[in-house]
């Protein structure tokens, strides 16, 4: 069970950087160690919204990692997740993946189970993430309501 959750892991990873501009904020980020999207910014031709869409798909499946320093969101390569991606890649190069499990009963003798996402991130951030969806939620009612009195 453990490889088929790593497996679904290094599927979503390799599906989000399936995209060459996502590709290229990984490299520039990983030759420097860390980066800010300001210094990413001019090596491409998008806007500043268009890359913080990126950098936040990468973030929100464990590619790149940030911290903030001030005002300052520094980005990093999440090494984990990249190393978890490389070990499959080397076997893969080198012929020595193992053979998956056979499976053990058939779809008629066991039910289907569902297959669990893998919880990638605590608790905390999760409740910080879905508060601040609310906040936005509730600025977008806010500006309507205004919109409506005038």
């Amino acid at each position: 069970m453990a490889a088929r959750s790593s497996d679904n892991e290094i599927s979503r990873v390799l599906s989000v950087m399936s995209e060459p501009t996502r590709i290229r904020i990984i490299r520039l980020i990983s030759g420097s160690g860390e980066l800010r999207s300001c210094d990413l910014l001019p090596e491409f031709e998008i806007t500043q919204p268009t890359l913080s869409h990126h950098l936040n798909v990468l973030l929100e499946n464990d590619v790149l990692t940030s911290r903030k320093q001030g005002r300052c969101v520094y980005f990093s390569v999440n090494r984990a997740t990249m190393n978890l991606v490389a070990d499959l890649m080397v076997s893969i190069a080198s012929g020595s993946v193992s053979k998956p499990a056979p499976k053990k009963a058939s779809a008629e003798t066991k039910p289907a189970k569902k297959e669990e996402k893998p919880v990638t991130k605590d608790k905390s951030e999760k409740d910080k993430k879905d508060k601040k969806d609310k906040d936005k939620k509730k600025k977008k009612k806010d500006k309507k309501d205004k919109k409506k009195k005038k």
